[in-house]
């Protein structure tokens, strides 16, 4: 709805700045007088508004530009050397900087309005800014009141009025005559009437303009926005006399109480709202009957005699309880007390619920409700509460939080959910808590006063106590990644020293109260030595390992800490010696020392091995050469450390985990952190006007960091993966799903896994990778496998059970054909390289027979392993002129050849036996080719063909599982054999693929004999 007209006549009353106002008005004429009167036809539209809004607005303006000028800056420039002056200044101050706010406010908007008369412009309600800017408007006059009324109550008036009214009696100041009411009153009273009346009458002015303007336009499309204004003005009104009385009667209250009691609890911000005089109420029996309960918007107060005690609103809690003998109480809760009220008449204690409550809940939204004593926020009951909210305390009484501050989120008085705590002794805390104590993930520092550094603890809590998967990071540059319980390392764990430290340590393994306890392996890399075996607080206790960087290994019973009795010494070159050590590893003693050429000598030893070594004894001539082969395959740790005492540590917060359920908690904190880049501590915005905390803990990336890789996962892991085990209905979508739950980092079998890799590689790779613990490493894989299967049998569904009762599904079901083929890919770089190792005499002799069988050309070759002539496939190669069948090479056999160099391209046993399989079955179509019809090959047929197909593969180049490694044929096919024997499925034995098994291995024999090697090859 808009109106054209001119207003032009108001232009003399806008041209002046409202700053620049020469002349006091004394008085002003309220709207509508008999001179000012109404628009024809009695329609009070927009354009009478607007210039309603100009009449009055002029005349404020000038109001609050004589005040300023008579009043407000004389009081501003009041020179004293009064104490009191500094903070009455300060109030002043700010009610001078609201009281001009205001005024820039009236101004700027009655200039815009100015502007539209004055190019007449038609005159609309959004130009109409008491409706357009309400919000606005409203916010500058609550700000102004807020001002005024903090003066009022720190009793800033009688302060002025006091030491200034010489001044106005010198200037002859009269200030009643700025007052409607010219009665006579105190220079106090005039001035707090001066400083609020007027402009309190200039919300009235707004509210009738509004009042009018909503009667004549109620009915019209696009009225709302008058309503929505004047419902505002009207609440402002309200507010106003609500505050000015609400000051009145704390400023009462101030100079009711002892000058210390009102030093200790007056400020300008501060409130009553009620107390036990007005409205008797109090404390539960037991208690001084002459205590003063008061109410105040931030704190509740008892005062007793000389004793004010103080609770702050945001961590209190007030709700109705019921005594033995039937009669309902008010229980307060506070962080660290608690205590009821009562009262005689049982609306006195609903009226205190009432009014605790609303000023509870407005302390916490940090506002007060507008009108004051209204519905509250967003039309939410002044008597609700939150029970659950974000605060801050400092806790006082003794014990272990002593002059702690939390930040962070409560219930009913005590920390729950997200927050931080601080002690005075720079310890802090930041996670989650629940009924008051930390429980969760947190962050916990530690300042460690010795060496100026701090502890860091990241990990979850139990009950105040940690609990759980965490990391610690030690001011000694040392590392502690594992488990946790009552505070204390717990479980399985790894314990790093910093690879820039003087001497690095590294120990993988089981811990117990603080200590190391059970199963663990360590090691030193400035000594050059790794010890693997059974520990007891802290010191190597039990059947152990020692294995150097030199290549020797020690193995025996050690007692705190020291190698004690008979054990046994294996050195790089194969010497074996059994007998009696001193506990510096040092031979001393009974014993027997077995040498690479199979001599022996038996007797007394002293002196270290290898250093000036003393013997006395009988010394023998070989005689039993298979005794010093059996040397160097001599494998450790077989009967003094079975597979099943090692590592448990890993697989019982798995089964933990199964039992707790499947919540983000339990699967953080018996399995690990998932992430990738590690955690922050950062606070975030909420819905409870707090501060959310998100705990994270910063880890550098590195596979070294147990379970904190994360990588985007096409498989969703869903944590109720049992479930999803229970909905396989057949062996292949049983397979299937392992495969994937394996190869992600988020799924808890996915984890494990990655968790015993790494473990894994820690074991046997660097001094680890020594060929005399092969057949621990195999047996921790296999067990690892069979381990997985039992857990995973227990949850799949009851058709699963029943089909395995046939012999051919029991066979499917097994960790060698279900769950070994999908985890070997994590352990195969590191087990080959043992088998490598084990097998690398017998590996050498093999491939010096390959380099010379590769120096030969087909024909030769295949004359030279006996290979019957109707057999060789040379019939339709193509010649030319120069050429012979004598120099031609790598012609014959090509698609066994390239199908046999695949072999180590994998890690499963049973595709490596696949392919050996299709080789064979290519060499047979090679040689049904050349008879033109099926022919099935004799063992006596099969083995120079295979010794052919092997010896040319090493012309082929496959990668290998371990990235970035290439090698040329099969240079370590012995491991490779090894291998497939030790993790195929005994199921398998027998039948074609044993077969075939067994005449690669024969070829294998046939290529390392030396008269082959070296006799036998043509020139």
């Amino acid at each position: 709805m808009k109106i054209a007209g001119n207003l032009s006549f108001l232009l003399p009353v806008l041209m002046s700045h409202p700053g620049n106002s020469s002349q006091r008005s004394t008085s002003f004429s309220p709207l509508f007088s008999s001179s000012s009167p109404a628009p024809a036809g009695s329609q009070f539209k927009e354009k009478s508004a607007a210039r309603s809004l100009v009449e009055t607005d002029k005349a404020f303006l000038d109001y609050l530009a004589d005040i300023n000028t008579s009043v407000l800056q004389h009081l501003l420039h009041h020179n004293t050397v009064d104490q009191k002056w500094h903070s009455q200044k300060t109030q002043l101050l700010k009610l001078n900087e609201k009281f001009h706010a205001l005024w820039d406010q009236t101004g700027e908007t009655c200039k815009t309005l100015k502007q539209f008369i004055q190019q007449d412009k038609p005159v609309s309600l959004q130009d109409i800014y008491i409706i357009s800017n309400k919000t606005r408007v409203l916010e500058v006059y609550i700000q102004y009141f807020s001002s005024f009324t903090n003066f009022v109550v720190v009793g800033g008036f009688d302060y002025l009025a006091k030491n200034t009214c010489s001044y106005f009696k010198k200037n002859k100041v009269n200030l009643n005559t700025f007052l409607t009411n010219s009665q006579k009153a105190e220079n106090s009273v005039s001035l707090y009437r001066i400083l609020h009346e007027r402009i309190r009458e200039q919300v009235n002015q707004y509210t009738l303009i509004l009042t009018r303007l909503h009667e004549t336009t109620y009915k019209n499309a696009g009225s709302e926005g008058i309503s929505d204004a004047l419902k505002g003005f009207v609440d402002l009104q309200k507010y106003i006399s609500q505050v000015l009385d609400e000051a009145s009667v704390t400023k009462a209250l101030w100079k009711s109480l002892e000058r210390k009691v009102t030093d200790i609890l007056r400020t300008p911000e501060r409130r009553i709202r009620e107390e036990s005089r007005n409205i008797p109420i109090s404390v539960s029996p037991g208690r001084s009957s002459h205590d003063r309960i008061l109410l105040f918007d931030d704190v509740l107060v008892l005062h007793r005699g000389s004793d004010v005690h103080c609770y702050d609103l945001t961590t209190l809690w007030i709700e109705f309880t019921t005594e033995e003998n039937s009669n309902r109480i008010l229980k307060v809760t506070s962080p660290e007390e608690s205590f009821t009220l009562s009262a005689k008449e049982p609306q006195h204690e609903a009226v205190w619920q009432w009014k605790l409550n609303q000023a509870i809940r407005q302390c916490l939204a940090g506002k007060r409700d507008f009108p004051l004593w209204g519905k509250g926020v967003d039309g939410h009951s002044p008597s609700s509460t939150p029970t659950s909210r974000f605060s801050a305390y400092t806790f006082k009484n003794e014990g272990r939080l002593r002059n702690a501050v939390y930040e962070g989120h409560w219930n009913k008085g005590v920390p729950h959910g997200k927050g931080t705590l601080r002690w005075d002794d720079e310890r802090n805390y930041t996670g989650d808590f629940r009924d008051g104590k930390e429980h969760g993930f947190g962050v916990c520092v530690i300042p460690q006063k010795e060496t100026e550094g701090y502890d860091c603890y990241k990990c979850h809590w139990k009950d105040g106590r940690m609990h759980g998967y965490g990391i610690c990071e030690y001011n000694n540059n040392t590392v502690y990644r594992g488990y946790f319980k009552d505070n204390v390392r717990h479980g399985f764990g790894i314990l790093e020293g910093s690879r820039t430290d003087s001497n690095p340590l590294r120990y993988i393994g089981q811990w117990e109260n603080d200590k190391k306890t059970g199963y663990g392996v360590w090691e030193s890399i400035n000594s050059g030595e790794s010890y693997r075996g059974m520990w007891l607080e802290d010191q190597r206790h039990g059947h152990g390992i020692v294995v150097t960087q030199s290549g020797l290994c020690y193995e025996g019973i050690f007692i705190s800490d020291k190698l004690t009795g008979k054990g046994i010494l294996l050195s790089e070159d194969n010497s074996l010696y059994e007998g009696e050590f001193t506990e510096d590893l040092m031979l001393k003693g009974k014993g027997k020392l077995t040498f690479p050429n199979g001599f022996t000598l038996e007797g007394v030893f002293s002196s270290k091995f290898g250093n000036g070594l003393q013997a006395t004894g009988i010394l023998k001539t070989p005689g039993n050469e298979e005794k010093a082969e059996s040397a160097a395959q001599l494998q450790m740790g077989l009967h003094g450390l079975p597979v099943e005492k090692r590592w448990t540590g890993i697989f019982e917060p798995f089964v933990e985990y199964l039992q707790a359920g499947f919540t983000e908690e339990s699967d953080e904190s018996f399995l690990g952190f998932h992430i990738e880049t590690g955690r922050t501590m950062r606070k975030t915005s909420n819905n409870n006007n707090g501060a959310g905390i998100i705990a994270e803990t910063h880890t550098e990336e590195s596979t070294e960091y147990l379970f904190c890789n994360r990588k985007s996962e096409e498989f969703s892991a869903n944590n109720d993966f049992i479930e999803n085990l229970k909905k396989k209905s057949d062996y292949v979508l049983l397979q299937q799903y392992l495969e994937k739950s394996f190869q992600c980092a988020k799924h808890p079998l996915g984890k494990i896994l990655q968790t015993q890799a790494l473990v894994f590689q820690a074991t046997y790779s660097g001094m680890g990778a020594n060929k005399h613990l092969l057949t621990m490493a195999q047996d921790e894989v296999k067990y690892l496998a069979k381990k997985l299967l039992e857990i995973i049998r227990d949850y799949l569904p009851e058709s699963f059970n029943k089909e395995s009762e046939d012999k051919e599904t029991r066979n499917e079901m097994n960790c060698y054909t279900l769950v070994l083929p999908l985890i070997l890919p994590k352990f195969y770089p590191e087990l080959s390289m043992l088998y490598m190792l084990y097998h690398e005499k017998g590996d050498a002799l093999y491939w010096q027979g390959i380099v010379h069988l590769g120096l030969l050309s087909d024909a030769k070759l295949l004359d030279f392993l006996d290979v019957q002539k109707h057999l060789w496939p040379l019939k339709d190669l193509q010649l030319t002129a120069n050429q012979r069948y004598s120099f031609v090479n790598n012609q014959c056999f090509h698609s066994a050849i390239e199908c046999f160099q695949k072999v180590s391209t994998t890690a499963d046993p049973l595709e490596k036996m696949h392919t050996l399989f299709r080789t064979f079955e290519e060499i047979e179509k090679t040689v049904s080719w050349v008879l033109d019809r099926e022919y099935k090959l004799p063992m006596d047929d099969l083995l120079p063909l295979l010794i052919y197909v092997v010896s040319r593969a090493r012309y082929i180049c496959a990668r290998v599982l371990n990235p970035g490694w290439l090698s040329q044929g099969i240079q370590h096919l012995g491991a490779e054999l090894h291998f497939i024997r030790d993790m195929m499925d005994p199921c398998g034995i027998g039948g074609m693929y044993d077969f075939l098994l067994t005449a690669l291995e024969s070829c294998y024999q046939h290529i390392q004999k030396e008269d082959k090697r070296l006799d036998e090859f043509p020139d």
